[in-house]
């Protein structure tokens, strides 16, 4: 019986292969889930149900995943248990508090993603790095109509939305590092100007959404990658010359304009740029995620082991009570997240995989997708110390890791026999 199938990332793919991706994978970006529902609570409760769904596959699933993976399962599952008895035992409820799960959940995601993306022999980051322009567009021609630079509260404070005229949060901006990187990689490698043109339109995204912390990451993603580009592709150098010639010919001319029509413009993102610079200025937001960290410290130091789950979540908040009691801490930075909530187990067991990125960039064998992915996976330690990664990033660590892995297929066919036979080349 023939399946139904659709036609994506270059390759013909199944229906109901294609809606696991979507569901399981876009959907957990926030700007892609808004389009479609525009209601915050139902996206958040859909997305727990997938999580829970997604857990229970890896586990029913748990046969055909690497040892490496059985082993976070394994640890992963030890913790889940420990956290359900607590629950039973203090609140009589198998889990009180679901954020205190989705801290860890990564973990499982991250895996889920992997092992996926293998099983379908999926080749989807040029489908991913498209995803995010399309998306950003039609994004912000639904609802940017406030945008401006003057960085004013809208009426917009929830879902993927920044709160004030930047309209998108730093959460969803700093993806738009993927086709940035994607198409600029392109460039150097193939020297099309259609190429060079959507890293332009990626450039100035980042540049114009004002996101210090997408700024700092973009900055250090970019000096990783060069590196690794030239590590592990010498014919690049001659399209990278290019590359430096063209677009600091482009900047400058640009800045020379800008500066002769709209000075204060060039001054205002100035100044911006500056408090990356001197993160403890006063009233800005580094000031107040460096004083939220100092008091934090103090409580997690009591627990660095294994933290204080249920019990941290429904604890007053120590430093200001700008939230609802019950919601948990609203943590501006990744590390403190988890140290509080799960301590240093639940540190390394969710950032090992970036960890583990960071020895695989001094590899000299390298597939393009990964030159592309590692600069901006490991970019998320930066990223912690200024937002908490939100999922769908942990997605991408996911493919990162399937690329790494990766081998090709080839199909043949056998001898005496019209069935078509995929095998690694």
């Amino acid at each position: 019986m023939l399946r139904s199938s659709v036609k994506l990332f270059n390759y013909r793919i199944y229906l109901k292969e294609f809606l696991t991706i979507f569901f399981c994978y876009l959907f957990f970006e926030q700007c892609l889930s808004w389009i479609f529902t525009q209601n915050a609570y139902l996206n958040n409760v859909t997305v727990k149900a997938i999580c829970i769904g997604i857990y229970a596959y890896v586990l029913t699933d748990f046969k055909s995943l690497k040892v490496s993976e059985k082993i976070f399962v394994g640890l992963f599952t030890i913790l889940m248990a420990k956290l359900v008895f607590e629950s039973l035992t203090y609140f009589k409820a198998p889990f009180k508090y679901f954020e205190v799960f989705t801290v860890i959940f990564p973990v499982i995601y991250t895996i889920f993603i992997k092992s996926l993306f293998r099983k379908l022999n999926a080749d989807i980051l040029e489908f991913v790095a498209g995803f995010y322009l399309i998306m950003y567009l039609v994004f912000m021609a639904l609802f940017g109509h406030e945008f401006s630079f003057s960085l004013s509260f809208t009426s917009y404070n929830t879902g993927p939305f920044s709160g004030d005229s930047r309209i998108i949060h730093a959460h969803s901006i700093y993806m738009m590092i993927i086709p940035f990187l994607w198409y600029l990689h392109r460039f150097i490698t193939t020297q099309r100007a259609n190429a060079f043109f959507l890293f332009v339109l990626c450039f100035t995204i980042i540049v114009i959404h004002q996101h210090r912390s997408v700024w700092s990451c973009a900055i250090f993603a970019s000096l990783v990658f060069f590196i690794l580009l030239v590590r592990t592709n010498r014919k690049a150098m001659s399209g990278l010359s290019a590359f430096l010639v063209i677009s600091v010919s482009m900047l400058l001319f640009a800045v020379t304009i800008i500066s002769s029509t709209s000075p204060e413009l060039v001054s205002f993102f100035s100044d911006r740029f500056s408090e990356i610079l001197n993160p403890a200025k006063e009233g800005s937001t580094g000031g107040f995620r460096l004083e939220q960290t100092a008091i934090y410290l103090g409580y997690i130091v009591e627990k660095p082991f294994m933290g204080w789950t249920f019990e941290g979540y429904q604890m007053e908040n120590p430093y200001v009570d700008w939230w609802e009691s019950g919601t948990g801490h609203h943590f501006h930075q990744g590390f403190i997240e988890i140290l509080f909530y799960h301590g240093i187990a639940g540190l390394l067991l969710k950032y090992s995989f970036l960890f583990y990125l960071i020895y695989k960039a001094f590899s000299k064998n390298l597939r393009k997708e990964a030159v592309v992915l590692i600069p901006f996976c490991i970019s998320g330690l930066l990223f912690s110390f200024n937002y908490t990664l939100p999922l769908i990033f942990w997605g991408h660590v996911g493919m990162c890791l399937y690329y790494l892995e990766k081998k090709d297929m080839v199909y043949y066919y056998e001898k005496g026999s019209d069935e078509l036979i995929l095998k690694e080349d």
